[in-house]
């Protein structure tokens, strides 16, 4: 039935509920898909009231002026209110079955049902709701431990929501992740390319995973219109994840795809990014069948134009197929994604001069020093295949399997900087590379007790095999500047001819864990191992003969500690490793062609996260080891005895702060000291691409003079970086500074949502990242707008 509030005129609507409303709450509330995209609070109600049959009771002046977060994923009907309400101020009491009214909630207090918990164990099918404010999400996937309330979670984790990417117009995963204070992007937006710092390491795109399958996302950057959420894990998580197919330790990130909502969804929106890159992106859902147990949806997007750089430019065709069946004990999903991207005269690594020589000011960002020829040419195919079916209340078995076909052309420069005054040189190359990689994995959950101790123990399977075939060709060396790049001729550089086996790689990995819970839950322990073997092989690209075979295992023991001695607090430790494929000893070591036993990170971790009830923080403190190889100066071995040591401390917060007005963001401070290196020359000095410290603040603010509009702000502060291991180069740290403002109003009775941003709103010149051996450049001021309706 239609909300009464959202009769002006009626006052206090009363009464008893209508036949509809009767049958619906008559019925067991099961869990059923939402997509109620933010935006007023009557508005959000009359939806949810219409598309579920709760009858809603409260006088209008209550709801006026109100924003809600919206409502998305799998919920029963209680909690989708719950949602709804989430940051409002406002919960809901019963009065009735299928009957709700709304009065203010306690000061101090989260809106919520009284007869509903919100927060907790996450249902076995769909998302868990999101948190006050929408931006984040109040748990998500745990790998091998599967969906996880946050608070009950003895890891640092954060789940951005789909609000959160429409709102911030995210392009690529790493225009989400800048609002998170533990993780630096190496490239700046325009790159074509996604890469990032997590707590000083390097986690490459490469290494993202796809609805929990390594293999699956787009090899270089992951175009966002199929994405729900993006969920970040921070530190080493070989037990969770396994190891990730290119031995990435800093971090976890999972992409977890769209499904369709109980109502149809017709959204269409449109696009521009400076200087004139303009994109359309229509996003549709349907659900069929007796109790809509079939759901399709379906993005399709395409942007053309150039970008705020010079000689910049990006073409992108993308299309995601989301398709779902939620039976009583059987639920599958698959999902059918592709990608075009063209993009010209990216940016990329510029490689630092000698040590001792020092590193010159940033050059201007819009004047591009990568020639206009330069170009990357990706087109991805992907799929995958998820199964669940319930063999009793408290057993699970499920099933997945995913495949993704990768081919690229380039040509491309890789500049090495010559001295301190902007002199570069390069030599171009064509590389034109494919890959096909197939990943499955099995596994059952359960729950049992023995005594008082409740057992959910777990158990998976997974192999991954990676095909990589490719051909590079150089032309001659060129020359140019970083202050005043030179108009360079396109080299003349033949295509390759053919594309011969390089590598190829298989990783098999089997591993249980079993989570233990006490006194009601308010003390849980897990511990589990993983068994991780590592089987690759180089080819000559001439004969086509293998000229490496590496193959190696490694046990992989975590152990986790979790504790509430209040429902609002949770204490958490952990111990856990990440995995990273050995290293090969080089020609000219003693040694040459010796392999290493997978490389072994290691990570010990304190932290406590607090729910205000509206606004959550938490406060980690983390020590991670990492090794490195090097060839010993006496010896003349290649040994792996190099250490890193990054120790840290996390303080992340969001949700709302009063009624309205939302932040995201915090403090990482991070010290990396290289611990043994070579001849101990370097012993003691900060690592490479580490910054001491990085600061987040996100805020937002729903405007008490104009309903539906609302103003944004962000800030990010990054401190020095050193670029070499012996400290004698540095590039200073920066701040950048964002803006924007959307405005939700209904044309017609058609809802729509103008967005507009502006990104380094003061247009400030910075070296944006020292990781992998090079330098990246911070974009220019880019403008953002787009242009939403629902219909």
């Amino acid at each position: 039935m239609r909300l009464t509030l959202a009769l002006a005129s009626a006052g206090l609507i009363s009464g008893a509920p209508s036949v509809a409303a009767q049958s619906a709450a008559g019925q067991a509330d099961t869990l059923r898909q939402f997509d109620v995209p933010a935006g007023p609070l009557n508005r959000v109600l009359a939806k949810l009231a219409n598309d579920t049959g709760l009858l809603l009771i409260a006088t209008p002046e209550l709801v006026a002026d109100r924003q809600s977060p919206g409502v998305r994923g799998s919920d029963t009907r209680q909690g989708a209110l719950a949602q709804a309400l989430a940051g409002t101020g406002l919960q809901a009491t019963q009065d009735a079955p299928g009957q709700y009214r709304l009065v203010p909630a306690p000061t101090g207090g989260v809106s919520q049902l009284e007869a509903v918990t919100v927060t907790g164990a996450i249902p076995r099918q769909g998302l868990s709701p999101a948190y006050a404010g929408g931006q984040v999400a109040t748990g998500g996937r745990v790998g091998l431990l599967g969906s996880r309330d946050i608070q009950e979670t003895p890891f640092s984790v954060t789940h951005y929501t789909a609000k959160l990417i429409e709102d911030q117009q995210a392009q690529n995963i790493g225009d989400v992740l800048v609002n998170d204070p533990s993780v630096r992007n190496t490239y700046s937006r325009g790159a074509g390319r996604d890469e990032f710092n997590i707590r000083g390491f390097t986690l490459f795109n490469y290494d993202v995973a796809f609805n929990g399958l390594y293999g699956v996302s787009p090899r270089n950057a992951s175009s966002l219109i199929g994405v729900e959420r993006v969920e970040v894990l921070r530190g080493p998580n070989a037990l969770l994840n396994g190891m990730a197919p290119y031995g990435s330790v800093g971090g976890a990130i999972n992409l977890v795809p769209k499904r369709a909502g109980e109502t149809p969804l017709n959204r269409y929106t449109l696009s521009y990014i400076s200087d004139s890159q303009m994109g359309v992106h229509a996003d549709l859902a349907r659900r069929f069948g007796d109790n809509k147990a079939f759901g399709a949806r379906l993005n399709v997007a395409g942007s053309r134009g150039d970008h705020a750089v010079d000689g910049a430019r990006e073409d992108l065709g993308a299309m995601a197929l989301g398709l779902d069946y939620r039976g009583d004990r059987f639920r599958i999903e698959a999902d059918l994604n592709y990608q075009n991207r063209d993009t010209d005269a990216r940016s990329g690594l510029l490689f630092p001069p000698a040590p001792g020589v020092a590193i010159g000011r940033a050059p201007d960002a819009r004047h591009n020093f990568f020639p206009s020829w330069t170009y990357w040419r990706t087109k991805e195919w992907s799929g995958a295949v998820r199964a669940e079916y319930d063999v009793s209340s408290d057993w699970t078995v499920y099933a997945a399997a995913g495949a993704r076909k990768h081919d690229f052309q380039s040509l491309q420069t890789s500049w090495l900087t010559l001295d301190g005054d902007g002199n570069i040189g390069a030599v171009p190359a064509r590389l034109d590379e494919s890959l096909l990689s197939r990943t499955a994995e099995i596994g059952v959950r359960g729950a049992f007790h023995t005594g008082p101790v409740k057992h959910q123990p777990t158990a998976s399977a997974s192999v991954m095999d990676i095909d990589y075939s490719s051909a590079r060709i150089r032309s001659g060396t060129v020359f140019s500047n970083l202050y005043t790049p030179a108009d360079l001729v396109k080299p003349n550089i033949a295509r390759p001819g053919g594309l011969p086996k390089t590598s190829e790689t298989r990783l098999y990995s089997v591993a249980a864990a079993d989570t233990l819970s006490f006194l009601d839950d308010r003390v849980q322990l897990t511990a589990g191992v993983r068994n991780q073997r590592v089987q690759s092989a180089n080819y000559d690209a001439l004969s086509g003969r293998r000229t490496a075979d590496y193959g190696k295992s490694r046990l992989s023991p975590a152990y986790a500690l979790m504790v509430r001695p209040l429902p609002a607090l949770s204490l958490y430790a952990n111990y856990i490793e990440g995995l990273s494929q050995g290293a090969t000893a080089p020609a000219g070591a003693v040694n040459a062609g010796e392999t290493f036993a997978p490389n072994v990170s290691k990570q010990v971790e304190v932290g406590a996260k607090y729910d205000f009830g509206s606004f959550s923080t938490t406060l980690s403190a983390f020590q991670i080891e990492q090794p490195s190889s090097f060839v010993d100066a006496v010896s003349g071995r290649y040994v792996a005895d190099g250490r890193q040591r990054n120790r840290g401390l996390e303080l992340l917060g969001q949700g709302e702060i009063a009624h309205g007005v939302r932040l995201l963001g915090g403090v990482a401070y991070t010290e990396g000291k290289l611990t043994r290196t070579e001849g101990g020359l370097n012993d003691g000095n900060h690592a490479p691409a580490v910054p001491r410290y990085q600061f987040n603040a996100a805020a937002e603010w729903d405007t008490s003079f104009l309903q539906g509009l609302t103003l944004t702000a962000r800030m990010l502060r990054t401190t020095q970086q050193y670029v070499d291991v012996g400290n004698t180069q540095e590039i200073p740290g920066w701040t950048r500074f964002d803006v924007g403002a959307r405005y939700a109003f209904d044309a017609n009775g058609t809802p729509m949502v103008l967005r507009a941003t502006v990104e380094n709103v003061l247009n400030k010149n910075y070296w944006q990242s020292a990781a992998r051996e090079g330098l990246t450049v911070g974009a220019p001021l880019t403008v953002l707008l787009s242009l939403s309706a629902e219909f």
